[in-house]
């Protein structure tokens, strides 16, 4: 048997622990209601969406570390779980909406939040708990782009981010970015990552496909970074949703061409 809960609920599973890191969250993927979930005994049902296999997460606990988690889709959410049952507080940043015909798909991430909300339920996270930020790495994946579909591509922008005088005047000390491809940085999130370097935190980078930890990282300063038009600039070609975060159809143009 399913039972069905709204995205209202399941995002103040998300946000009500108490944790400052948590006004940050993005309810962006919490908008589709209502949403299925599992009985609360017993093990998921198929059709609500089993949170798939975390990846190895090697690092021990680290009170001062904030954590940005850019994995696939649903994989980046059950890494937030394990991380919350660490201690660490979860902090979801999915900025993209769904749409017939979806660039990126986003289901997945939407039923694995819904699956984990009563298990982050359980935890009780300490108010002073690290964050963990949570991203889809796919969300600049053009790669099925096409005129008719929706064009739910975003980016991660500097504000979506806590500053980082704040996380260093809460004793955050380093910054661990957790993907996979070696110790390359996205460009988005090397707008973030710079400027949390310039109050004193450290970079450090987690191969989530090997394992491999890279201590000191150097982060390479992006382009137009700081610059007061690159989050206009930043945003070109993508399309901005009624309801928050990104999502359009991509129309065709005279020429048979499209927008975007």
């Amino acid at each position: 048997m399913v039972f069905w809960v709204t995205g209202k609920d399941a995002f103040a599973a998300w946000t009500s622990q108490g944790v400052l890191w948590s006004q940050w969250a993005s309810p962006v993927a919490f908008v589709t209601e209502p949403l299925p979930r599992a009985p609360e005994t017993g093990a998921s049902a198929p059709e609500t969406g089993e949170l798939p296999a975390c990846p190895p997460l090697p690092m021990p606990f680290d009170p001062h570390a904030a954590l940005i988690v850019d994995l696939p889709g649903a994989e980046s959410v059950a890494a937030g779980l394990a991380l919350a049952d660490r201690g660490v507080c979860p902090v979801p940043l999915f900025n993209g909406t769904t749409g017939p015909a979806p660039v990126v798909d986003v289901d997945p991430i939407c039923r694995a939040l819904v699956s984990g909300a009563e298990r982050l339920r359980r935890i009780q996270l300490a108010a002073e708990a690290p964050p963990a930020f949570l991203l889809d790495s796919r969300r600049l994946d053009a790669a099925r782009l096409a005129p008719g579909m929706y064009d739910n591509r975003w980016l991660a922008l500097p504000q979506d981010f806590p500053s980082g005088a704040l996380l260093a005047s809460r004793g955050i000390r380093t910054a661990i970015l957790v993907r996979r491809g070696g110790c390359s940085i996205p460009q988005d999130l090397a707008h973030v990552l710079r400027r949390w370097a310039e109050h004193g935190i450290g970079v450090r980078v987690l191969d989530a496909g090997t394992g491999q930890l890279a201590d000191n990282v150097t982060v390479p300063r992006p382009s137009l970074f700081k610059r007061a038009w690159y989050a206009a600039l930043a945003v070109l070609g993508l399309h901005r949703s009624d309801v928050g975060g990104f999502g359009a159809t991509i129309e065709e143009t005279e020429d048979g061409g499209h927008y975007g």
